[in-house]
This record gives structure tokens, sequence and C-alpha cells, in this order.
């Protein structure tokens, strides 16, 4: 119930976004090396994740403030050995420090309250150091029960900010933050649409 609770949540804040937007839909993510896709995941975790695109989405939404946003988003409810795996990468392009810094302080407060309502916990995790590749960043495990259940990493630099939640896969060596997410995304400052 709390996870449905928590999805409800989402797609709550995603429709507000949404109905003040244009939106382009299905867009060939390969165009943006910045995105790490679901077949990248899985061939670093050499895991079998169906990378058909049956379970992925992806869109471009530009607002009416002139602030854009790229989201790619993966979600098998059956996923690998019976465990769901949903995987959300988004990309907000604002048009001002000062929106990107709230946009990023709202993310960081929506996963948490989002989090809550679903019963889940973040456990932040402070000794990674990202050196100079960005101006604010947040990570996290997402625990339910006291049980790990995937990770949220948000970066802001400049007017950009990128947000990654993964649910259903994590791992405890940092690998996928520090060796697959990383690197595609220290220029982050400069993506553009």
């Amino acid at each position: 119930m709390t996870e449905k609770l928590f999805r409800l949540f989402l797609t709550v804040l995603i429709s507000i976004n949404i109905s003040s937007c244009i939106v382009e839909n299905d867009i060939d993510i390969t165009k943006y090396p910045i995105i790490t896709s679901v077949k990248e995941l899985s061939e670093f975790y050499n895991i079998s994740l169906d990378a058909t695109g049956k379970y992925e989405n992806s869109l471009i939404s530009t607002y009416f403030d002139g602030s854009r946003q790229l989201t790619y988003s993966y979600e098998d409810l059956e996923g690998r050995d019976g465990m769901p795996l949903f995987y959300d990468i988004t990309i907000d392009l604002e048009t001002s420090l000062k929106d990107a810094a709230l946009t990023y302080s709202m993310s960081k407060g929506a996963f948490k309250l989002g989090g809550s309502l679903a019963s889940k916990t973040f456990i932040e995790i402070d000794n990674l150091y990202f050196g100079e590749n960005f101006n604010e960043s947040f990570y996290a495990y997402q625990t339910i029960d006291r049980d790990t259940t995937g990770i949220v990493f948000i970066a802001r630099k400049g007017k950009n900010i990128f947000s990654l939640v993964v649910d259903g896969l994590y791992d405890t060596s940092h690998s996928m933050i520090s060796d697959l997410i990383i690197p595609k995304i220290k220029n982050l400052e400069t993506f553009k649409l």
C-alpha cells in the first residue's frame, strides 16, 4: 500500500508539471550520451535486464518559462528474479541559478517526502568526494524496514540538475555512481537539449 502512495505522489507531481508544458515523447535517448541507459547498466553489472525498449520511456518537456527537462525511465514490475526494477534519470535545465538551486532543493525534499509516504528512509552517503564536478549533490541509499532497496542521487552544476532514482538495484561499492554515472555527467553544466 505504501509503495502505491509513493507512486501516486510522484504521478501527481509529474502531472502538474506536464500540464504546463510541451512534451516530446519517445525521443532517441542515444542522442544524449549523458544518459546511462538500462542497456549500459545491464552490461556494467553483467546482469540480465530487458533492454529491448519495452519497459523504457523517454521524453523532453519544455515549460512556459523556457526551462527544459529530459527524462529517461525504466520500470519492470516483474524485474529480474522477480524483483521489480525502477530506474529513472531526470535532467532539469533551468533558466537561472536561483531557479536551479530551488529545483535542486525541491527535488531533494520531494524524494524525502515521497519516500516517507512510502515508508522509505534515506541514509545519506556523505563520505564520497565528487570534487569540483558539482555545486551541490545528495547521494543516499533508500531503505524499507532497514533493508536497502535502491539509491537516490541528485547533483547540480550551474543551472542544470541531474537526478537518479533506482529502486530494486544498488551496490555497496558505490560503483554505479562513481564509475558509471559521474564520468557521464562531468559536463552537466554545459549540457543542452
